[in-house]
């Protein structure tokens, strides 16, 4: 518990530096307090997937060194196969996926930014955090890229439409990095680190076939899906946003369409619709349990943001003219 209780400090110093450095700075610009890591280094299994097929989706421009990784695989996760052979891989596994140099961008060949979503509402604070340390406000019509950390205030909301057309609603006091995005016929993948805050998801076209590869990661489980609607909560014991407290930093997840798979150390479940489960600990496995009302909100919290707000008054005070003229 110590151990959690000390991660989620860093998490929060974190946002309070970025706080001040907004304050600072121009509110455009400002730098992080360390860099992340954006590779993939973990990865849940899924029911019907192969080692090929997670091989080819991840690495797709690798293809001379598939066969090296696939045995680079077998060696970091012997639980994860039957008698060290790739074709016999178990369902409901986590991988540790080989370490992948990648090399740094110099000024004569910058790293290109992908973007991998949009921004269509948003309240309060809500910030991005991209791979060149730089922060920038997010407002409807903004990009998100890969690589980004998102962060949101106490008082922030953000929905996004990824590119395979998922919603996703990101809410207050949440912190999270989109590791992989990609929608290509041979790729398709969609892996998102929740470090800390309330998220609810509406999936797209990653994740409806089992040769996706889809993962939410958060500190405590990891959540894969098969065409699903979900919300969750984890490391946030102080209630915002509709929500209320908690008693612990625990994950709570609610299933609101479809199936959603949990993984951690512990164990797996799968979790169906109208269910919701609960996970105190990395190493506690997931609980059934009747999760109080307003600890996780499944509504989809839209509201209109400052630009639309500022419309309607307009629009109001036009039609207040003309009723007088």
């Amino acid at each position: 518990m110590s151990l959690l209780r000390s991660l989620q400090a860093k998490f929060l110093c974190s946002v309070l530096l970025l706080s001040l450095s907004q304050l600072m700075l121009s509110p455009a610009v400002a730098e992080t307090a360390g860099d992340f890591d954006t590779g993939i280094r973990y990865l849940y299994v899924q029911p019907g997937q192969t080692l090929h097929n997670i091989v080819r989706r991840l690495y797709p421009e690798r293809k001379i060194e598939w066969p090296r990784l696939r045995t680079d695989i077998v060696r970091l996760n012997p639980h994860a196969f039957i008698d060290a052979d790739e074709t016999r891989m178990k369902a409901g596994v986590r991988l540790t996926l080989p370490v992948r140099n990648v090399l740094k961008p110099t000024p004569a060949y910058p790293r290109a930014k992908k973007q991998v979503g949009e921004v269509i509402a948003t309240r309060g604070r809500a910030i991005a955090v991209g791979k060149d340390k730089i922060s920038r406000k997010l407002t409807a019509g903004n990009g998100v890229y890969l690589g980004d950390k998102l962060i949101t205030g106490e008082d922030g909301f953000l929905r996004l439409r990824m590119i395979d057309n998922a919603l996703l609603d990101l809410r207050c006091f949440s912190i999270m990095v989109i590791e992989n995005y990609d929608l290509k016929t041979t790729s398709r993948k969609s892996v998102l680190n929740l470090l800390q805050g309330s998220l609810r998801k509406v999936t797209g076209e990653i994740g409806r076939w089992s040769e996706d590869v889809y993962e939410l990661k958060t500190p405590v489980a990891s959540v894969g899906v098969r065409g699903t609607e979900y919300a969750l909560r984890v490391f946030q014991s102080k209630g915002c946003d509709g929500s209320i407290d908690t008693a612990d930093d625990g994950l709570y997840l609610k299933v609101i369409k479809g199936l959603v798979d949990v993984h951690n150390s512990a164990a797996s479940t799968s979790v169906a619709k109208g269910d919701t489960v609960y996970i105190p600990l990395p190493d506690k496995a997931p609980v059934d349990k009747v999760i109080a009302d307003k600890v996780i909100v499944t509504e989809d919290g839209s509201q209109p943001t400052e630009e639309e707000s500022s419309y309607w008054w307009w629009l109001l005070g036009a039609v207040a003219l003309l009723a007088v003229l």
